[in-house]
C-alpha cells in the first residue's frame, strides 16, 4: 500500500513539474494577419501555353503571368517567415527584409516591401512571381497616398554594399586559362531597387538595363563553369549548345572564346537560366573584336554552330506514331537567353520576336513519347477533354490532324495548358501552309 501511495505521489509530482515547465513553442517570424492579401487568384483564363491573366495595368491591358502565380498562400508565408527571420531574402541575400508590426505608414510599407521581394525571389535571385500576379503595388501606392501618422520605427537595414569581385584564381587542372577569359566589365549589385533588380549596362538607346542583383556571377565560380563546358565541348546545363575555347590570337579564336563565355553566363543554372548579357560588356567586346583587325597569323575555322536537334527517336512503344510523320519543331531551344528563363521564339506577324521559356521546344524524344501516349489514348493524357488523332495518309486533312495533335501535345506536356507555347515552334505556320 505504501509503495502504491509513493508511486502516486511521484506521478503527481512529475505531472506538476511538467505542467509548470514553460512550453517551448516556435514563434512565427510574421503574423499572417499582417501579411497583405494577393488580391488576385492564380490560373485565370489560361492560354494553354502556361500563361494566365494577371492584373490590368495602367494602360487598361491585362498583364500575362505564369498560371501558377500568385503562389500557394501557405508556401508564400513560409518563405516570408524565412526571409524575415534571416533579415534578408534567403534566395537573394543582397536584398534586406524587415517586417515591423506597428500600424505606422513606414511599417506598412516595410511589410509590403517584404512581401514583394519574397514574391519575386521565391525560387532564386529574381526568379519567382511578378508583382502583376497580385495587387501589391496598388496596395503599396494606397499606403503611400494615405494619411497614416508615421511612428518612427527603426529604419530598415539597407542592403550591404556589393563587394568587388575577387581576383581570378587559377583554373582547375585541365581548365581554361583565366587570362584568356574576358572580364565582365561590370560590377554586381549596383543600385539595388529592393526587388531583386540592379543596374546593368546601358543599351543602345542610352537606357540602363535592369538585371538580377546576383549578376554577373562570382568570377571563380564562372571560370569553373566555363572550364566544365569547354571540357565537355558543350554547355553542361544546355547540351544542345556547343562550346570551344581555342587559345591562339586570331579573330576567330577570340570570338569563339567570347561566345563560350556568353553561353556559359546565360546557362549557369539551367537551360537559359543564368545571367543576361547585359550584366557584362561581353557583347560590346564581341563587336570590338568583329570590327577590329585579325591579329592571328592564320585564323582557324570559326567555332562550330550549335549542334542541331538529334534525329527523331523511334516510337516509345510498339504501335506508336511514326517519327517520320511527326512535324519538325522548326526552332531551336535556348536562343538568346535573357538570364531570367526567357529565350527567343519565332517572329510573329508584327515582326516581333516572341519570348518563350528557354526549355522550349522540348527534347524531341520526350515529345515523341508524350505524343505516343496521347495518340494511344485518343486524347491528351494531361488534358483529357482534348481529343487527339494521328492519321497516317498523305491528305492535307490528315497532315493538319497530325500537326494539331503535335500542337496539343506540346501545349499540355506537363499538365492542362502547361507545356511549351506554339511560338516555340513553326507548327502554326506549317498548319496554315497545309490548310491554305
Amino acid at each position: 500500500m505504501k509503495s502504491i501511495t509513493a508511486f502516486l505521489t511521484l506521478g503527481l509530482s512529475l505531472a506538476a513539474s511538467v505542467s509548470a515547465a514553460p512550453l517551448s513553442l516556435k514563434r512565427r517570424a510574421v503574423d499572417p494577419a499582417l501579411v497583405p492579401e494577393f488580391g488576385h487568384p492564380a490560373g485565370l483564363n489560361p492560354t494553354g501555353t502556361g500563361d494566365c491573366d494577371g492584373i490590368t495595368n495602367a494602360a487598361g491591358q491585362v498583364v500575362k503571368i505564369p498560371c501558377f502565380c500568385p503562389p500557394n498562400r501557405a508556401e508564400f508565408i513560409a518563405s516570408l517567415d524565412a526571409n524575415v527571420a534571416a533579415g534578408r531574402v534567403v534566395n537573394n541575400p543582397g536584398v534586406s527584409a524587415s517586417f515591423p508590426t506597428d500600424n505606422s505608414k513606414e511599417s506598412k510599407l516595410a511589410r509590403m516591401q517584404a512581401a514583394l521581394v519574397t514574391l519575386q525571389n521565391m525560387r532564386g535571385p529574381g526568379v519567382g512571381c511578378p508583382a502583376a500576379s497580385t495587387t501589391f503595388l496598388a496596395q503599396q501606392k494606397a499606403i503611400q497616398d494615405g494619411t497614416d501618422a508615421p511612428a518612427a520605427p527603426a529604419p530598415q537595414t539597407p542592403a550591404p554594399s556589393p563587394q568587388p569581385a575577387p581576383a581570378p584564381a587559377p583554373a582547375p587542372a585541365g581548365g581554361v586559362d583565366p587570362a584568356l577569359v574576358p572580364e565582365f566589365g561590370l560590377q554586381s549589385g549596383l543600385n539595388p531597387t529592393g526587388t531583386g533588380d540592379c543596374d546593368g549596362i546601358r543599351n543602345a538607346a542610352g537606357q540602363i538595363v535592369k538585371i538580377p542583383c546576383a549578376c554577373p556571377p562570382e568570377r571563380n565560380a564562372f571560370i569553373a563553369s566555363l572550364s566544365q563546358n569547354v571540357a565537355a565541348g558543350r554547355v553542361v546545363n544546355n547540351p544542345g549548345v556547343s562550346v570551344s575555347f581555342p587559345t591562339d590570337n586570331s579573330k576567330a579564336s577570340k570570338l569563339a572564346r567570347m561566345q563560350a563565355a556568353l553561353v556559359t553566363l546565360q546557362n549557369l543554372r539551367g537551360p537559359g537560366v543564368g545571367c543576361p548579357a547585359a550584366s557584362t560588356t561581353f557583347l560590346a567586346q564581341q563587336k570590338a573584336i568583329q570590327d577590329g583587325p585579325d591579329d592571328g597569323a592564320a585564323a582557324p575555322a570559326p567555332a562550330p554552330p550549335a549542334t542541331p536537334a538529334p534525329a527523331p527517336a523511334p516510337p516509345a512503344n510498339s504501335g506508336g506514331v511514326d517519327p517520320a510523320l511527326v512535324p519538325e519543331f522548326g526552332h531551336q531551344a535556348g536562343l538568346n537567353p535573357t538570364g531570367t528563363g526567357d529565350c527567343d521564339g519565332i517572329t510573329n506577324a508584327s515582326g516581333q520576336v516572341v519570348k518563350i521559356p528557354c526549355a522550349c521546344p522540348p527534347d524531341r524524344a520526350t515529345f515523341l513519347a508524350s505524343l505516343n501516349a496521347n495518340v494511344a489514348a485518343g486524347r491528351a493524357v494531361n488534358n483529357p477533354s482534348v481529343a487527339v488523332s494521328f492519321p497516317t495518309d498523305n491528305s492535307n486533312q490528315s497532315k493538319a490532324a497530325r500537326i494539331t495533335a503535335s500542337l496539343i501535345t506540346l501545349q499540355n506536356l506537363r499538365g492542362p495548358g502547361v507545356g511549351c507555347p506554339a511560338a516555340s515552334t513553326t507548327l502554326l505556320a506549317q498548319l496554315r501552309a497545309v490548310q491554305g
